[in-house]
């Protein structure tokens, strides 16, 4: 297997389960062909990169709240004309150059923010801004634009190579405040983009065309600067399901968290007509949604596929708490009734698609879930070794459990035109041996065999959002 190595190894370690076993950071940035088989056989037809973005702290931080924070480390597994290679990279953000130049972490975390010594910021830097900028949560392509994203910060251009190319402007003069989780119209192929603000009630949407340009920006108004870490596009509407998380700085400043779950606010729905009509709201019991699976125009209706958290907070350590569960909660726009069901009785999250399906009728959910046969792990949060492909016009449910081996999100990757007609790609881990794989199962067939397993010539650590990006 041949390899290049790049950057340095990592020497600190921490008993923080979010930074150790799998969720420890790596520092080596590689490139390596000629990656082993270990199990099926190279798809001759599949040609592209599948891309996994994820934390990765360089410099051992002086807080740390999962997922929240972090450096942003690209692993890219390539294929092309029968061969694969493997690359992974940082995600050079001007946050993560001032922290190279120092040698050591300097910002705080979102929930322990801390004043930046000025000496080590330039002309350009804000000295006001406590906040990291680290691009690690997801990666998308727009058009001919590859951006790695973080939560409510400058997205970043990546270079074919995962170099880092400087921050998205969308063809204006200054970087474009975007989340973690954009939406693509299905009919016109525009990008919509939220980003939120810690400081003030505040959403605003850009509406970016397929060409990559700003079309319009439009701000929304809340009850109180609320964290929005995903929202649902269908063809007429954008879609925010707005959970009571709010940020509180006198809170912080008294020693508590930044962030505060308040249930008496309740969760409000917001929905914004992309025709430029009237905003429109509803309201809920409070819950908090991480991620959307899809959701869809149904007649009168608006269809969201979605995790469901009983409250925010970061792990599952809480046991007066549910589990978040996949759910479907159906909107009736006309009535403004609400129905909610669950799918089923198990942990879920990360859901995904095929993204060809995104804001349309879709019958298809992949996620992973966790069951009893992983014996490894350290009990930290976003540990699964199974993934499910939920079939939501008939309730059943296939499964392909991976056994004591750590799996993360599944992207899909189209091969024909069937929902499931594709692949299922993922990152393992093996926490006997310590060592990764690359993982392709048949979405028509989860529960069989893997179409290819892959051996990797490093750890990839337990990361977040990934994307296909065909040759």
């Amino acid at each position: 297997m041949g390899r290049n190595r790049i950057t340095e190894s990592i020497s600190w370690r921490s008993d923080n389960p979010h930074l150790s076993g799998n969720f420890a950071p790596i520092g080596a940035e590689i490139d390596a062909t000629g990656l082993e088989v270990l199990e099926g056989a190279i798809p001759v037809d599949l040609a592209g990169s599948y891309i996994r973005n994820g934390p990765n702290p360089r410099f051992e931080p002086t807080s740390y709240n999962y997922p929240l924070e972090g450096d942003g480390m690209l692993h890219a597994i390539t294929f092309e004309n029968g061969q694969v290679r493997y690359r992974n990279r940082y995600v050079r953000t001007r946050s993560f150059e001032i922290e190279d130049l120092a040698g050591h972490a300097v910002f705080g975390g979102l929930m322990t923010p801390s004043p930046v010594d000025p000496a080590l910021l330039g002309p350009d830097d804000d000295p006001e801004n406590p906040f990291k900028a680290s691009a690690f949560v997801g990666v998308m392509q727009h058009g001919d634009h590859l951006l790695a994203m973080g939560e409510g910060e400058p997205a970043w251009e990546i270079g074919p190579e995962l170099e880092t190319l400087g921050p998205f402007t969308a063809g204006t003069e200054r970087p474009i405040m975007m989340g973690a989780h954009n939406r693509v119209h299905p009919v016109t192929g525009d990008l919509f983009a939220l980003n939120y603000d810690v400081m003030s009630p505040t959403v605003t949407i850009h509406h970016i065309g397929r060409d990559g340009r700003l079309r319009r920006s439009l701000d929304i108004r809340l009850a109180a600067a609320s964290m929005i870490h995903d929202f649902v596009l269908t063809e007429r509407y954008l879609v925010l399901l707005i959970g009571p998380a709010v940020f509180d700085m006198q809170k912080m400043m008294e020693g508590e968290s930044f962030i505060q779950w308040r249930p008496e606010l309740g969760l409000r729905i917001a929905v914004m007509p992309l025709d430029g009509g009237e905003l429109r709201w509803f309201e809920a019991d409070a819950f908090f949604v991480f991620h959307f699976a899809n959701g869809f125009e149904r007649g009168n209706e608006i269809v969201v596929d979605y995790v469901k958290h009983q409250k925010l907070y970061f792990g599952y350590g809480e046991r007066n708490t549910e589990p978040p569960r996949l759910h479907r909660l159906v909107l009736n726009t006309s009535t403004g009734k609400i129905r909610e069901q669950s799918w089923f009785d198990k942990v879920v999250e990360f859901p995904r698609i095929d993204e060809r399906r995104s804001s349309v009728s879709s019958r298809y959910i992949f996620a992973p879930t966790l069951t009893e046969t992983l014996t490894g792990g350290n009990g930290a949060s976003a540990t699964f070794n199974c993934l499910l492909r939920v079939d939501t016009e008939t309730g059943d449910i296939s499964a392909h459990d991976f056994g004591n081996r750590i799996a993360g999100e599944a992207v899909f990757i189209p091969r024909g035109q069937g929902e499931t007609a594709g692949w299922l790609a993922t990152y393992l881990y093996d926490p006997e041996k310590g060592s990764s794989e690359f993982v392709l199962l048949d979405a028509d067939r989860i529960s069989e065999a893997p179409v290819l397993r892959l051996g990797l010539p490093q750890r990839v650590p337990q990361g977040l959002h990934g994307t296909w990006v065909p040759a």
